[in-house]
């Protein structure tokens, strides 16, 4: 016969029991726990700082890490038209719509430097493009001078200015050549690395000395790859994540026989004069600047194809190495916008003509906000670049609170 616990062991052995199973279960708890919240180690809350300029005459700070205005800055001036980030990535130049002035801002501050206007007595000086020259002491543009006269307007025909920052005013000029045609707005400047050359991107693109500004080289980006190329969409920005010395954008071409569109990704180095193009498929009717990934493998462009009425708006990704299309969505386009990327190429970025950027997912194309900016926006973004020191935001600013909308 089996033998029969006492009334005080039988208790001391289910009082063990329930210990043994409560030290079992608060184990069990802390071990799913654990594994329920695992770090993310690619989570960066780094502050990721956009620049651009707003109405009436501010210069607005965007943090894309956070997806909400930060600061703004007044000019008290003038409306900004263009921005340009300085070589040494310290300084924002801001060129203005109505006074034509320089204004210089500091990125680490947020502060304005320096303010200057162009213009004297009855003449306009009208900027339709803007470079710095790598020690960021000048200021390289093409520029129409509008004179006010008794009863009428002289318009000269378009200059080179050379814009000495120190100096606070144009010290060289020179004529634009008369056979290379007119100079539009959405003209584009760069300078080489070694500041010697500038060069000029249209249908093809013109390379001119600094010193007299006389015509080098044409490279015309028919020859010697593809028949009739023609440039579609230079960047007007610099890419944050670009190759020094390096453009890589998308361009058009046709064939010489039956003159079917084709569109490609394209590299020109400005240090050699090179130009290294890949065709790619079929031209849509109008691309978007391309930009890269901090490690340079991904592009991503918009592509937008029908009329104003009957559009297509469609984010494109590319394998930069491999120049092939890899992933594509449609999204609600607006009728006029600009496209941009973050520093770090986690955010799709549509701004411009209205009062708000809206904010994509680049890995999923899905929408993950709305920001609500100050004032309509008049200019490009400046993209700081993830190793600039002063990407992080200073102790104080104007905005603190989000006008983002999830």
């Amino acid at each position: 016969m089996p033998r029969r616990l006492s009334r005080g062991a039988s208790t001391g052995l289910k009082t063990g029991l329930a210990i043994v199973t409560s030290v079992l279960r608060w184990t069990l708890a802390c071990l799913a726990l654990l594994f329920a919240v695992k770090p993310n180690p690619a989570a960066d809350t780094s502050s990721q700082l956009i620049f651009f300029g707003a109405w009436p005459h501010q210069v607005v700070v965007f943090d894309s890490a956070q997806e909400k205005i930060v600061d703004s800055i007044d000019l008290k001036t003038d409306v900004p038209r263009t921005l340009i980030l300085s070589p040494d990535k310290k300084r924002i130049y801001a060129s203005t719509l109505n006074d034509n002035a320089i204004v210089t801002i500091d990125i680490a501050t947020r502060k304005v430097l320096s303010s200057f206007t162009l213009n004297q007595a009855n003449q306009n000086v009208r900027l339709v493009a803007l470079a710095s020259d790598p020690t960021g002491n000048y200021l390289y543009a093409i520029a129409t001078i509008i004179s006010k006269k008794m009863d009428h307007y002289d318009i000269d025909p378009a200059k080179f200015v050379v814009i000495d920052l120190a100096a606070k005013k144009i010290t060289r000029t020179a004529p634009f050549p008369s056979d290379e045609g007119t100079v539009s707005f959405r003209s584009t400047i760069k300078i080489a690395p070694d500041g010697k050359l500038l060069y000029l991107f249209r249908e093809n693109i013109l390379a001119f000395d600094t010193s007299e500004f006389k015509l080098l080289k044409k490279i015309d980006l028919a020859k010697p790859q593809v028949p009739d190329m023609e440039n579609l969409s230079v960047n007007l920005l610099d890419d944050p994540n670009e190759v020094p010395g390096k453009i890589t954008s998308v361009f058009n071409a046709a064939d010489g026989i039956i003159h079917r569109r084709v569109f490609g990704i394209g590299t020109v180095d400005l240090s050699n004069l090179t130009f290294d193009f890949t065709p790619i498929a079929p031209a849509p009717g109008t691309m978007t600047p391309l930009f890269l990934t901090p490690d340079r493998k991904t592009g991503y462009t918009v592509s937008i194809t029908g009329d104003p009425g009957n559009r297509r708006c469609e984010f494109w990704a590319f394998d930069i190495p491999s120049c092939k299309l890899i992933r594509s969505r449609e999204f609600d386009g607006r009728t006029r916008f600009s496209f941009g990327l973050s520093a770090d190429g986690t955010k799709l970025l549509i701004y411009g003509a209205g009062y708000q950027i809206t904010v994509y997912d680049a890995a999923t194309f899905q929408q993950r906000s709305d920001v609500d900016v100050p004032g309509d926006m008049t200019t490009n973004l400046v993209v700081l670049p993830l190793t600039s020191s002063s990407a992080a935001a200073p102790a104080s600013s104007n905005i603190s609170s989000s006008t983002a909308r999830r």
